[in-house]
């Protein structure tokens, strides 16, 4: 229980008065009381030998009436009223009962003045206990102000600082010309928090220092504790699971959003294969439930901080940031080639096709059109065109890669793409069959992005059917399904345990057949695509009779942003 000191004080001053009080009139009651006593007995012992002398002179009376009485002859006259008189009253005793009323008149008087003198202690008593009240105030206002006022502003300032208000002094007192000890302590008191804060600022300087550091990175990073509460994170970390720095507060709510830890037996915990199974480093992927479509490689380390608490550190870096990156580099890759080929053959085919329509002009202008010569010559020049035109195409896949979202017409797109991989599929034996609606489908979007994720699934088509096979493309529209292209082909077909796999970066399920290895990146690529444009993609397969992939947008939903 707390106890104030200015209390303390004034109940100890108060108790020491109080007892003092007492043992003064104890003392004092047994000086005067006990003097009081003995002249009380003695006066006592006196007032009863007058008492005997009274009844003894009583008797003689009574004894002198009876002789009297008897002796009727006796009379008294004033010759023997002397001698009778004397007789009865003994002058001796009369002096003594002259001395004794003296004595008595006497004590009495002493008797009053004790009783005045006990008067007078009580009136010195109240008056000691009036001036001792006075000097008690006085005492306590000096106490206040000397030494429970400044301990009262340290305590009020101490609270306010353990509340987090360092900004707050002991204000020294003013037109004093001595200081005291409390004086000295208010000074250091100030000088200490002077101190404290500025290591305060220090130590948050360096904790914004290293938090910007590690918001630097484009990685999320995160600290995890034995007890998989998140100690430290960036913003790259809060990004991808959605938190804030307030509500992150364990490592499987922020990831997985649950309310207990990860079982290590379903999900592969770094923080349980560090601290238990004592490994060094951990490498693997999760998805978050933030992003439930991203796939995250983790790598975790142990961190040596406290010999007490035992900690992990984990890089989390989002792997569709590597597939955008390959999807860069492919197009960067076919737009230098596609440039240089487009140059080179439209510069060669230019040069036949004017040589051509020379020699139509020169040879073949006269003849008539059913003329066996110029139908063959008229049908090269035909070719030639269309293969000035195929160059054109190739440019205008790769022209230019930006983000800017046109109007899309996906039957004109995957014109275009089945022109560029015409010769890939013939070559396989594969033929590929589309037929253009007679309503235009259109979709809001990148159209290199499009053509890109139409030339995965179609060189995928082709790769799984290395002994020739058919591939069918189909392109609907409606009102109330959106937009949808499927993709059938004939080929080998994918198996029900690789199959929720394909999607992941750097997958190869051997659909390839036999030319060679793949990156594992082009349907995750085609994915991140598709859903870029706000669509979906799904798949359905049978080992041995092929795959569709149905690929479906909302119509004239507009690409998502990145």
């Amino acid at each position: 229980m707390f106890l104030s000191l200015n209390r303390k004080i004034v109940y100890s001053i108060l108790g020491l008065f109080l007892v003092s009080s007492l043992i003064f009139i104890l003392t004092f009651y047994t000086a005067y009381s006990s003097k009081i006593e003995k002249d009380q007995q003695a006066s006592i012992t006196r007032n009863q030998q007058y008492s005997d002398l009274l009844y003894h002179n009583t008797n003689i009376i009574k004894e002198l009436k009876n002789l009297l009485t008897a002796n009727p002859n006796i009379s008294i006259t004033p010759s023997n009223y002397q001698h009778i008189y004397s007789f009865v009253y003994d002058p001796k005793q009369s002096d003594f009962l002259q001395r004794e009323q003296k004595a008595l008149a006497e004590r009495t008087q002493q008797f009053d003045e004790q009783y005045k003198t006990i008067n007078q202690g009580v009136k010195i008593i109240v008056a000691s206990a009036i001036l001792l009240s006075f000097l008690i105030i006085f005492i306590g206002y000096l106490i206040n102000r000397w030494v429970l006022t400044p301990i009262n502003n340290i305590s009020n300032i101490s609270e306010q600082i353990a509340l987090g208000n360092l900004n707050l002094r002991i204000p020294p007192r003013t037109q004093i010309k001595y200081h005291d000890e409390l004086d000295k302590l208010s000074s250091t008191f100030n000088l200490m928090l002077d101190n404290l804060e500025n290591m305060i600022s220090e130590v948050k300087d360096k904790e914004n220092f290293l938090q910007a550091l590690i918001d630097s990175i484009p990685d999320g990073i995160r600290v995890i504790d034995e007890n998989y509460r998140i100690i430290i994170a960036n913003k790259s970390y809060y990004k991808q699971t959605g938190d804030t720095p307030h509500n992150c507060k364990t490592c499987y709510t922020s990831s997985f959003k649950t309310d207990y830890p990860c079982n290590p037996q379903n999900i592969y915990c770094p923080l349980h294969e560090i601290l238990q199974k004592g490994k060094k480093s951990i490498n693997t992927i999760q998805q978050f439930a933030n992003l439930p479509n991203r796939h995250l490689a983790v790598n975790a380390a142990p961190l040596i901080y406290d010999t007490h608490r035992k900690y992990i550190v984990e890089s989390i870096h989002d792997l569709s940031k590597d597939i955008d990156f390959s999807h860069q580099q492919k197009i960067s890759s076919l737009g230098f080639l596609s440039s240089s080929l487009a140059h080179e053959i439209k510069n060669h085919l230019g040069a036949l096709r004017i040589i051509i329509e020379h020699l139509i002009d020169k040879y073949y202008a006269n003849k008539p059109d059913d003329n066996d010569e110029k139908k063959m010559i008229n049908m090269i020049h035909s070719e030639l065109v269309n293969a000035v035109n195929v160059p054109e195409r190739l440019l205008k896949l790769t022209r230019g890669y930006d983000s800017n979202e046109t109007q899309i017409n996906c039957g004109d797109s995957i014109s275009d793409v089945l022109s560029l991989l015409d010769f890939e599929a013939k070559s396989k034996g594969v033929d590929i069959d589309f037929k253009i609606p007679a309503k235009p489908s259109f979709i809001n979007g990148n159209e290199t992005d499009f053509k890109i994720a139409v030339i995965n699934i179609i060189l995928n088509a082709i790769k799984a059917m290395p002994n020739k096979g058919n591939l069918k493309i189909k392109l609907s529209n409606s009102s109330q399904s959106g937009i949808k292209i499927s993709f059938t082909d004939t080929g080998i077909g994918i198996s029900k345990t690789v199959l929720p796999n394909i999607f992941n970066p750097f997958f190869s399920d051997g659909r390839q057949g036999k030319s060679g290895a793949s990156t594992g990146l082009g349907l995750a690529i085609t994915k991140s695509i598709i859903e870029k444009f706000g669509g979906s993609i799904n798949v359905t397969s049978t080992i041995g009779k092929g795959t569709c992939f149905t690929l479906c947008f909302p119509t004239n939903k507009k690409l998502a942003k990145k």
